[in-house]
């Protein structure tokens, strides 16, 4: 990536070699205005000093899981050095058989009534959740689509998936460091989590490998959350694993692993 298109005060982004955890692509019709194409997320990600994105789909979230998975196979297939799929996923075997065909390195899940509407119990979704569990697969879900308790249950339920809970927010810390200290395999992203020096108390308190970078581009501008790390009282190793370390530690990008 060049530095020339780089807003001069995130410059030294670049040296962190950046991995957003969450980001989305394509069109949106509860978002249009907002949503970005392919080439535009590009643009955004070299604007921020972004390197590589984790992405879903929009279409994938709001229309079809299938269909949108089909559609993050195309708008990400010119830029995968870049682009890593989250794949959409649902419950039932022939949706488990698809998704595995596609040797996924990170799947998203929608629970939310008014998105895919299922429920993360074993009863219900149960035979994903084993399989993802068993194939050690990244498992993204936004603090919106499931609530705390039935977060908590799943944890307990799939204790070895890694899980990557996105947006929980600033005021999420009761809820989130007990359930932290429970499950080794939970991990929340940074894109809300801005409130002034929480980061370095999180690190104090937890250390760095729990907490990756994320945007929730192009919802929101990456600014909030880059400059939260930016000015971070954290060592330089620190800002390292969150911007990027541990991301490519979670989908396995450094050791061979599915992508």
């Amino acid at each position: 990536m060049s530095k020339s298109g780089i807003d001069p005060a995130l410059g030294e982004a670049l040296a962190w070699n950046v991995f957003d955890a969450n980001a989305r692509v394509g069109h949106s019709g509860v978002h249009g205005e907002l949503a970005l194409e392919a080439p535009d997320l590009m643009n955004e990600l070299d604007r921020f000093g972004i390197q590589q994105a984790l992405v879903s789909h929009f279409a994938a979230e709001e229309y079809d899981a299938e269909e949108g998975n089909k559609a993050l196979a195309r708008d990400t297939g010119e830029f995968a050095a870049r682009l890593t799929p989250a794949w959409a996923a649902l419950p039932d075997s022939d949706s488990i058989q698809r998704l595995a065909a596609r040797q996924p390195a990170a799947v998203r899940l929608f629970f939310g009534i008014l998105k895919h509407n299922f429920s993360s119990v074993p009863w219900c979704a149960g035979e994903l959740l084993e399989y993802l569990q068993a194939n050690a697969i990244l498992t993204l879900i936004a603090r919106e689509d499931i609530e705390w308790n039935s977060l908590a249950s799943m944890l307990e339920n799939f204790p070895r998936l890694p899980v990557l809970l996105l947006e929980s927010g600033y005021r999420a810390d009761r809820y989130l460091f007990p359930l932290l200290r429970r499950h080794p395999n939970l991990y929340f992203d940074s894109s809300t989590y801005v409130a002034h020096r929480q980061l370095e108390s999180f690190v104090e308190r937890f250390g760095t490998d729990r907490l990756v970078f994320g945007s929730r581009l192009p919802l929101y501008t990456p600014g909030a959350a880059l400059a939260a790390l930016a000015t971070a009282r954290i060592p330089a190793e620190a800002r390292l694993l969150i911007a990027g370390g541990n991301l490519r530690r979670l989908i396995r990008a450094e050791t061979g692993g599915k992508q």
